[in-house]
């Protein structure tokens, strides 16, 4: 990882812009924060982000509540405060108040800051692509064109940033760092399951809309499932 772009002496120190809109961008973004920190300790840091960015020494600008939308209903009720914090952005970046653009994941808003900062001439390490080969593949050739690198998280994601001409490079899944190499038996022992039967894992989401809407159809599934195969032991994953 080479270093920051250099300042002459006397200048003020460099400053990031690390932009997560969601729960696991801002626990992806503390760790990215911690290490910028780490290497380089003048850097100054601030950005949109959650409690674990914050106490990762960012400044947050606005936290994960403001952001938290889910569907086209709730996103046009918010639409002029994304659209005022959009300005805001903006104002930041063109005003020359930032060095570096960070987005994480979240792309209904980084992607066109992203496009603001590459129209203001200021790099952009995008990290957590957009899942373009899922949905939406055009935004492949548009992220390639502004970001001046793309940090992805998944190798066969490589390629396809490479075939529009991004400049593109695996880092690997960041969830692989937070764990460990763990013996079935023991890890099913600490959670008081049986080893020797089916496990279903629940994982209705992180955003507090996601839980409101994903929870109660995701309880019914496992209900059914449990009259069905008795057997089956049902684990709820915590975000």
């Amino acid at each position: 990882m080479a270093g920051p772009p250099r300042r002459h002496e006397g200048a003020p120190a460099l400053r990031i812009l690390i932009l997560a809109g969601e729960a696991s961008g801002d626990a992806h973004g503390s760790h990215v924060a911690r290490e910028i920190r780490r290497r380089w300790p003048s850097v100054s840091l601030l950005g949109l982000g959650g409690p674990r960015m914050a106490q990762a020494g960012v400044e947050l600008l606005r936290g994960l509540d403001d952001l938290a939308v889910m569907g086209f209903v709730e996103v046009l009720g918010r639409l002029a405060f994304f659209r005022r914090l959009e300005g805001e952005l903006r104002t930041l970046i063109t005003g020359g108040a930032v060095d570096l653009v960070l987005p994480i994941d979240y792309p209904g808003l980084n992607l066109r800051i992203t496009e603001r900062a590459h129209e203001a001439g200021v790099p952009v390490v995008y990290y957590i692509s957009p899942q373009v080969w899922a949905w939406k593949a055009h935004r492949a050739a548009r992220l390639a064109q502004w970001a001046d690198r793309i940090a992805v998280i998944l190798p066969f994601e490589v390629p396809i940033y490479e075939a529009v001409g991004g400049a593109v490079s695996f880092v690997g899944h960041p969830l692989l760092d937070e764990t460990e190499n763990i013996d079935t038996e023991r890890f099913m022992d600490s959670m008081g399951l049986d080893p020797d039967r089916p496990v279903l894992a629940l994982f209705p989401g992180s955003r507090r809309q996601e839980l409101k809407r994903h929870l109660g159809p995701f309880l019914d599934v496992a209900s059914a499932v449990g009259e069905r195969r008795p057997d089956v032991q049902t684990v709820l994953g915590k975000a």
